[in-house]
């Protein structure tokens, strides 16, 4: 049997599946940090963006840009915080929407379900730094999974 020659778009679908086992171990070890890089970077480029729309006379758009970027380096971890809390009460409302509902039709599935949504909105609003750590190890290990198996599918074939 006459080998097949690897093309270089399995090559690339092979350097995917390393940056993607990279990036999950970056979000395995370093959790809700990599959040702060990430609003830290998306705010500067917000900034230049904004600079270079003033400097090429859209007024508007820059001074926005440049808003919305000193707000990110700034005050990232606000907006984490208050998504985290509004999704929290959201979970608990929905839980407790789904427990009403489940005792009224007596499903012990339902009703330590909608339990677990209680709960997790709880966590979510007193522990949220505990649930974006677990979040991105979560993100992490399946990054890390599923660039495994790209890359095992590469050398395989």
């Amino acid at each position: 049997m006459a080998k097949r020659k690897k093309s270089s778009k399995n090559f690339n679908a092979l350097i995917s599946a390393i940056i993607f086992i990279l990036i999950g171990i970056l979000f395995v070890v370093f959790k809700g940090t990599i959040l702060s890089w990430i609003m830290t970077a998306l705010g500067i480029v917000l900034i230049v963006l904004g600079a270079l729309d003033i400097y090429h006379h859209r007024t508007v758009n820059g001074i926005v840009e440049l808003v919305l970027g000193i707000l990110m380096v700034v005050a990232g971890w606000v907006f984490v915080t208050i998504a985290m809390i509004v999704m929290g009460v959201i979970l608990i409302i929905k839980g407790v929407t789904d427990l009403l509902s489940a005792l009224k039709i007596k499903t012990v599935f339902g009703t330590l379900f909608s339990i677990l949504t209680i709960a997790v909105g709880v966590c979510l609003i007193v522990n949220y730094w505990v649930a974006i750590d677990w979040l991105f190890i979560v993100i992490g290990v399946i990054m890390i999974v599923d660039g495994a198996i790209g890359a095992i599918s590469y050398l395989t074939k």
